[in-house]
């Protein structure tokens, strides 16, 4: 099936697993459009890394300091910014972490 097909299919179906099958397929063109260089990944500030990870803002500098934060993934003039990828990546990470934490 094309992903217009799928598409159409959603709508079909519609309700809460057409809406899903939106998500999945919105995801899938995103990934397809950063695996074939034609658009990067969304880019974050910090107000939205904060909302992200749900830290306060007021905070956010003491997270930036943990061992397992990543760097930006680029910086304009004192800006950071990180790819929406990098901060996901960071919050597997950091779950993976707090479970072997807990068995131990």
């Amino acid at each position: 099936m094309t992903i217009d097909q799928y598409r159409a299919f959603a709508e079909e179906v519609g309700g809460e697993v057409g809406k899903k099958i939106h998500v999945i397929i919105d995801e899938l063109e995103t990934a397809r459009g950063v695996i074939s260089g034609k658009k990067l990944p969304p880019l974050l500030g910090n107000k939205e890394v904060c909302d992200k990870i749900e830290v306060d803002p007021k905070n956010f500098h003491h997270t930036r300091k943990t061992k397992l934060f990543p760097n930006p993934d680029i910086q304009v003039g004192n800006r950071s910014f990180w790819f929406e990828t990098t901060i996901q990546n960071y919050q597997d990470l950091l779950d993976e972490w707090r479970k072997k934490k807990e068995k131990n």
